[in-house]
């Protein structure tokens, strides 16, 4: 399969933000990530402590992107792995670029692959970043438990940053959930 997405099914659902929330069911080709990575947690990052806004924040002031050699493209990608157990146990965040070679990588940066299979795509736009995300996983939680039809694989999930800007007031962000296989 071609590294361009296959779409499988589509499904339009509305939510109340200032831009629309679309989901679709498709499947994907792995990837690398290169960049900053941190082990937290919802609960942690919910309490005010998390490292989240951290590596955002250094992202930004010590323009890391821009040392990212081999950079795919110009969108910052956010990887969830090494799931402890489900949303509620701890992951691995890793903040960065996707990169068509893992070589060369800046000292204290990881290398993430995210596994190739089905996905859920949501996708949200017209605010800014951090509400878009935030109302996105809500809504991404809710559908967990509320639908047997929506089974997460809790092995890699990401985001993707469609704006330079992640500040931007009319940002676009995709959020890719990884499905576990029927």
């Amino acid at each position: 399969m071609k590294t361009a997405l296959a779409a499988v099914t589509c499904l339009l659902i509305t939510q109340g933000l200032a831009g629309e929330t679309a989901m679709e069911k498709l499947h994907v080709d792995s990837f690398i990530v290169v960049g900053v990575t941190a082990r937290t947690s919802n609960a942690l990052e919910a309490s005010g402590n998390g490292v989240i806004g951290g590596l955002w924040a250094r992202l930004r002031k010590d323009d890391l992107v821009n040392r990212i050699k081999h950079r795919a493209d110009d969108h910052i990608v956010a990887v969830y792995s090494n799931y402890q157990s489900d949303k509620d146990g701890e992951y691995d965040y890793t903040l960065g670029s996707k990169v068509t070679s893992a070589t060369d990588v800046p000292p204290g940066m990881a290398v993430r692959r995210t596994d190739a299979g089905d996905y859920a795509i949501f996708t949200a736009r017209g605010g800014p970043a951090a509400q878009l995300v935030m109302s996105l996983w809500k809504r991404i939680w809710s559908l967990e438990t509320s639908s047997g039809e929506f089974r997460r694989a809790y092995r890699t999930d990401y985001e993707i940053y469609l704006n330079s800007n992640a500040d931007d007031a009319d940002q676009k962000v995709d959020v890719y959930i990884g499905l576990k296989r029927k």
